[in-house]
């Protein structure tokens, strides 16, 4: 990887970057992000190291930082996976209130910032694309929809634009599965009215941030969202409040063994 650093001013911050030519290659420094929150690094580390999907993303890298007098390893985060990370974080488990809007802010601006800084002058030129492909660009980071730029066109816009993989009716697609199909395999058998509709447009927009495909069958007309998706919702994400209690903890169900109380879970 280039270790030409580039620096971001974010709120009084300093952020630190290795510019790359698509949102997957370019790198933050995680550590700078973390305590310019006001979090604790040591914590998100392991977070970050530990998880299934961001652990992916992660490159430790010798780097001599800005104001230090030697190499030293870091951590840095690919950019398309940076809003990924930042759901991970529940401002309402920070106790301190000046953290708690730290976090906040954060959330909401930093990876379009980022994103701006490497990639807001190439979409606003648009000299080589179409004003159907600016727009589906420009309408992702609105929506904070930011996904993986492919090298495929065609990818791309369905990444982002949110076209959708249709499959013939009645072919089982075993990595995905509706709404109403997560909520039963997580056991979720009491469900509200509507809580199915909620929970698939839950799905939906945290697939355009998490990069997947949302397929649908021709004649049935349902979404269906893949399980990497529903895994992070249901086990990070805002749909862990709807697992009974009866299936916490199970292995199957893609929980961790043994799983710290809600009300003690670090941010």
């Amino acid at each position: 990887m280039s270790k030409q650093l580039t620096t971001i001013e974010f709120h009084g911050a300093k952020l630190i970057a290795v510019a790359g030519d698509r949102p997957e290659s370019t790198l933050v420094a995680m550590k700078p992000i973390v305590e310019g929150m006001g979090l604790d690094w040591t914590y998100q580390s392991r977070k970050l190291q530990s998880h299934p999907v961001l652990s992916t993303c992660v490159a430790i890298t010798a780097i001599q930082m800005e104001g230090d007098d030697q190499v030293r390893d870091h951590t840095f985060l690919a950019l398309n996976r940076l809003n990924f990370w930042l759901a991970t974080i529940h401002p309402d488990r920070v106790k301190d209130e000046s953290v708690r809007q730290a976090v906040i802010v954060y959330q909401t601006e930093l990876a379009d910032v980022a994103f701006n800084h490497f990639f807001g002058k190439v979409i606003a030129s648009g000299a080589h694309l179409t004003a159907k492909e600016a727009g589906g660009i420009a309408k992702g980071v609105v929506n904070k929809a930011l996904t993986p730029i492919s090298a495929k066109l065609d990818e791309l816009m369905q990444k982002i634009d949110g076209s959708l993989a249709i499959r013939p009716a009645g072919v089982a697609v075993t990595s995905s599965r509706t709404a109403r199909g997560w909520l039963q395999h997580y056991g979720v058998v009491k469900r509200k009215r509507g809580m199915s509709q909620r929970v698939s447009s839950a799905l939906k927009s945290l697939s355009f941030r998490m990069g997947y495909v949302i397929s649908q069958t021709t004649e049935e007309g349902k979404l269906c969202f893949h399980e990497a998706v529903a895994n992070a919702y249901f086990t990070v994400g805002a749909g862990r409040h709807l697992l009974p209690k009866a299936v916490k903890g199970q292995k199957e169900m893609g929980l961790e063994a043994t799983p710290i109380p809600f009300s003690q879970t670090p941010a």
